[in-house]
């Protein structure tokens, strides 16, 4: 090859990673951190690139022939890269949009400089890294993870009786009854076995490409990674049931992870299978072996390929250049930096008010419960009303997340129903908090989307006299009532708010909306969530009241612990000389 071509090449190739490289770096980040549901995306490149050999003598046979047309979809893509990355409107702030603006413009370069002809055979190996080659987000992935869960859960049960356990099953989480001891098995989202049907999908639509002749058999196999994910997954879960009953610490951690990856062996083997009994459903002809070497390619293209070459380096360079000015005149970053709670969550004190805790009404997780919620800064702690015992008990659940984007924030409206709990109205309703506000100082000094902050005065121990900002926004509580079918006397209510960047927010796609602004250099959430179980009757507007009680006192002392997001937000001065 031309060394001159090679030189262009790599040129390309480096103008190209430089332009994308907040969004590369964080694909690596995910396939690197997660590498159970997304490591295969690694691969997928190399893949690719082996179509590409495949085919090679096809695509070669003549020269490239320059597709102007292409600069369409890379102006595109670099439009459609740019509009979400710099997420002026946070709902475009997504990580497979920005993907799509990648793969877009890697489209549209690869038709620009190989020609409509080569892309009769190169828009499957691009399209192919382009689908399969990046994280499907979690906000896109939960669409069918919850149903998937529900697969799993109710396969395995019945898998697990099948083989002589006594099991039950609430919602989602299995109870294995195995001599004389109950072993619970939550089967979280991480066990939905979606993350195996993408990487399935992958491998089907890779096998179907080069290992069967006719479109039905392709489409079939491809449909086939579907019900093969979804039946080794239930076999996989009743897996780490059976371990469970051995220790359950097989069932989480390290182990549940490894458990995962030994059963794609017996997966890929059975989807092999499936293409076998495809591949030999129709006699074709059998197209004769060629003998000897298959002749030297040759990578030639037309005359224009330096205008060409040119013309994409200006191009890519130019609106790589904007998009960095943009970047800092609008002083938008890219990247949020992960803010640690100022104190630990569990240094909230045991009495506030009126309500009282111990260690003891403390309750912690094991590896597969904090997995699911997505933090091991969690709080979860029971508080009882000392001064009037008729009031129900109230647990307070903190959950913090930082450093995160694009954050599906765990919520009971799906998770108490997961859990084995009715949900006993059509939706989740935002109530007014009952809150004195008019106890809180405003803040003459500081405010946050035009509004000042209120500053409240704790008056205990050791804290007494420490001022705490508190967050923006009208203070609501997202509430849904639970009903238990084995406890039909139980009254269950639960209710939750987000803490994000210094507001407040009742809804999860708030904090998408407050956590990730655009020029906000750090981002933050806390959930606050109150569950109260009673056998009395109870309203929505009592336990609104219930939760006002309990919230005056304790939400100074919440964002005690939480970061101060004035000082966060606050230019860094420079160092002095």
């Amino acid at each position: 090859m031309d060394p001159l071509l090679v030189g262009c090449v790599i040129a390309i190739v480096a103008i190209f990673t430089w332009l994308f490289w907040p969004f590369l770096y964080r694909q690596f980040q995910y396939a690197i951190q997660q590498q159970a549901d997304w490591g295969h995306t690694l691969v997928i490149p190399f893949i690719s690139c082996w179509f590409v050999y495949l085919n090679r003598q096809k695509i070669f046979a003549e020269p490239f022939q320059i597709a102007w047309t292409g600069l369409v979809l890379v102006f595109l893509g670099m439009g459609i890269y740019t509009m979400s990355a710099i997420g002026l409107d946070t709902r475009f702030y997504h990580h497979n949009i920005m993907g799509f603006g990648v793969g877009a413009t890697l489209f549209g370069l690869v038709l620009f400089f190989c020609g409509w002809r080569a892309m009769r055979w190169l828009w499957f190996p691009t399209l192919y890294v382009i689908v399969f080659g990046q994280t499907v987000s979690d906000s896109y992935l939960e669409m069918a993870t919850y149903k998937l869960q529900d697969i799993a859960a109710v396969g395995s049960f019945y898998g697990l009786s099948l083989i002589g356990f006594e099991v039950d099953r609430a919602g989602n989480t299995l109870q294995i009854f195995y001599e004389g001891e109950l072993v619970p098995v939550n089967i979280a989202e991480a066990c939905s076995g979606m993350r195996m049907l993408v990487a399935f999908l992958a491998l089907g639509v890779a096998m179907a490409y080069r290992g069967l002749d006719y479109t039905w058999q392709r489409v079939v196999l491809v449909l086939m990674a579907i019900p093969t994910a979804v039946f080794v997954n239930v076999l996989r879960v009743m897996t780490l049931g059976i371990l469970a009953t051995q220790d359950s610490g097989f069932a989480a951690g390290d182990f549940h992870s490894m458990v995962g990856l030994l059963w794609l062996v017996p997966a890929f083997f059975i989807y092999l299978g499936i293409m076998w009994v495809l591949r030999h459903l129709v006699v074709g002809v059998v197209k004769p072996k060629l003998s000897g070497q298959p002749p030297a390619v040759d990578v030639r293209f037309s005359p224009g390929i330096r205008t060409a070459f040119v013309t994409s380096v200006v191009i890519l360079v130019a609106g790589g250049l904007a998009f960095e000015g943009g970047v800092r005149a609008w002083n938008i970053h890219l990247t949020k930096e992960a803010v640690p709670p100022r104190h630990a969550l569990d240094s909230i004190p045991y009495t506030i008010g009126s309500w009282t805790s111990s260690r003891q009404e403390e309750a912690r997780m094991d590896a597969a419960g904090e997995e699911q919620l997505g933090t091991s800064l969690y709080l979860t702690r029971r508080y009882v009303n000392g001064e009037d015992a008729s009031m129900p008990a109230v647990q307070l659940h903190l959950a913090y997340y930082t450093g995160g984007v694009d954050t599906v924030p765990h919520v009971p409206d799906r998770c108490m129903v997961a859990g084995g709990l009715t949900q006993e109205q059509p939706q989740p309703e935002n109530l007014e908090l009952a809150i004195d506000v008019s106890q809180w100082a405003l803040d003459p000094q500081h405010t946050l989307d035009g509004e000042p902050y209120r500053l409240a005065t704790i008056e205990r121990g050791t804290a007494a006299g420490r001022v705490v900002r508190l967050p923006i926004g009208e203070y609501q509580i997202r509430t849904t009532e639970f009903g238990d079918p084995d406890q039909p006397d139980l009254t269950i209510f639960a209710g939750y708010f987000f803490i994000t960047n210094g507001r407040q927010t009742p809804t999860p796609w708030g904090v998408k909306s407050l956590a990730f602004g655009a020029q906000d250099k750090k981002a933050y959430y806390c959930k606050v969530q109150l569950t109260t179980v009673t056998t009395s009757p109870m309203t929505a507007q009592e336990f609104l009241e219930l939760a006002s009680s309990f919230l005056e006192p304790m939400i100074p002392e919440i964002m005690r612990v939480l970061p101060d997001w004035v000082e966060e937000s606050a230019p860094e001065e420079p160092e002095s000389a």
